[in-house]
């Protein structure tokens, strides 16, 4: 079953690199993966639920990553949060560079953005900013994080996961974060 799974994620990875998964078939999936289509189907009812079940497995590590790392606080803090959610991009690259391209679902950055946005609300000194002041951080932030994570796969996550989180921490501490600085200098 793992192995069936792995040979169909790895070929509609391949595929999302080119198309859109509207373009996508079960035939071409399952072809490509050298699998049986009454296989593909004892796991999903399409490659619509195959995308979605994938991105709830990749949401749920990346929320277990945060949430973990934000009720420890203290010392652990951002740097820690941000090495483990580099350690699990270069994990799994093929897939989040697919997810971050423009053949990729933007439900799946919608949910996280949300869930991101949440967390930080509820870090100390954020929740006490004006609303206004709040949003233009954590949108300067999530933003340059995205662009920094995608720069970070074109490269082919040559850095290690620590010295990203490094990178990303003080371009966060020097970047448009005033209201947000006490999260980020916790690292």
């Amino acid at each position: 079953m793992r192995r069936t799974k792995k040979l169909l994620t790895q070929a509609l990875t391949q595929l999302m690199a080119d198309k859109q998964i509207k373009e996508i078939t079960v035939k071409e999936l399952t072809d490509l993966a050298d699998i049986n289509r009454g296989t593909f189907y004892l796991y999903y009812r399409d490659i619509y639920d195959m995308l979605a079940r994938i991105e709830d497995d990749m949401f749920s590590a990346l929320e277990k990553i945060i949430s973990d790392r934000v009720r420890q606080g203290g010392a652990e803090g951002v740097m820690s949060i941000l090495t483990e959610v580099f350690a699990f991009i270069a994990e799994n690259r093929e897939m989040c560079s697919v997810l971050l391209s423009a053949n990729g679902d933007m439900s799946f950055l919608h949910r996280l953005n949300g869930f991101i946005r949440e967390e930080c609300r509820c870090l100390g000194p954020a929740c006490e900013t004006d609303d206004a002041e709040f949003e233009y951080s954590y949108s300067f932030a999530v933003f340059g994080c995205a662009g920094l994570i995608r720069a970070y796969l074109s490269r082919d996550c040559r850095e290690s996961a620590a010295r990203m989180a490094e990178i990303a921490c003080s371009m966060l501490r020097s970047g448009s974060m005033e209201h947000l600085k006490d999260w980020g200098d916790r690292g």
